[in-house]
């Protein structure tokens, strides 16, 4: 990894564009829950800087549906918090020695106030991020060719595939991947994500599983997604599928294909990413 990127970050560095996502164990289920950042009036904010310095994050009241109702999630006894995980341009950083507690500010307005202990978040290696299964068939392009996949699972650095078409992708070649959501008898595009083989395994019966990272660019929207399915299998109930975004609103993916790589995939490469092969 170059060493001119940025390794650490503080708490207090995080801005509201920044994607934040909580991993916590809920129901003895491992799960992540994407966070909107709280903004504050000037009162409220010094309120804040005066009882917890500069070591606090401030986020939108997390909820989830419980038996029909919205309600605010407690992080305690059951619902351990094990790390935040901060993506902005500069890359991904997780936090630990987290609390979480429901704070009422002035102008009582109620939010998740996340307290970290130790202040600085380390730059995160992206393979170990929260895995989904999908088992879902998607397509995929390279250069003319398309591809129809099965993807077996997916997080927000990579995922892995077997190839249902009868002509072979290229490892060596980069490729766009067009994530396919499905409910019911319907089928939505989330988006289309740049990402290269970084793997191959022969398994028994002759199929072979590729397993790919995906260039960091993709790590915010990537995370929400896996933040909605898990929060799909925790509650049974699809959680976007009329809330579908696309990552271009043109064609103009097809000519980011080179540069978005990069040293994006040049270091995570040097990175083996096996997990994302089981």
């Amino acid at each position: 990894m170059s060493d001119n990127k940025k390794q650490q970050l503080h708490i207090s560095e995080v801005k509201p564009t920044d994607s934040i996502t909580v991993t916590a164990m809920m129901d003895s289920k491992k799960i992540e829950i994407s966070c909107t950042y709280a903004e504050l009036t000037e009162e409220q904010t010094e309120f804040l800087n005066v009882n917890y310095g500069n070591h606090y994050l401030p986020v939108e009241l997390i909820t989830m549906e419980v038996n029909g109702e919205v309600v605010p999630v407690t992080f305690q006894e059951q619902n351990s918090v094990l790390q935040v995980v901060v993506v902005n341009p500069d890359g991904v950083f997780k936090f630990e020695n987290i609390l979480i507690r429901k704070t009422t500010l002035p102008g009582d307005r109620t939010f998740h106030l996340i307290n970290a202990v130790s202040t600085l978040g380390i730059r995160f290696n992206r393979r170990r991020g929260v895995r989904v299964n999908v088992d879902t068939r998607m397509e995929l392009e390279q250069g003319e060719e398309k591809f129809i996949i099965l993807v077996r699972e997916i997080s927000y650095c990579g995922f892995s595939f077997i190839n249902l078409s009868q002509k072979d992708v290229d490892p060596s070649r980069p490729f766009v991947l067009n994530l396919i959501e499905r409910d019911g008898d319907k089928s939505f595009s989330y988006g289309k994500f740049i990402g290269k083989v970084h793997r191959t395994e022969e398994v028994k019966g002759g199929s072979t599983i590729y397993g790919c990272i995906l260039a960091e660019k993709h790590a915010d929207q990537l995370q929400k997604y896996v933040a909605m399915k898990q929060l799909e299998l925790l509650t049974g109930k699809k959680a976007f599928a009329e809330d579908i975004q696309k990552t271009s609103n043109s064609d103009r993916w097809r000519a980011e294909v080179a540069d978005a790589l990069g040293d994006t995939l040049v270091d995570n490469g040097k990175e083996a990413i096996s997990e994302d092969i089981n």
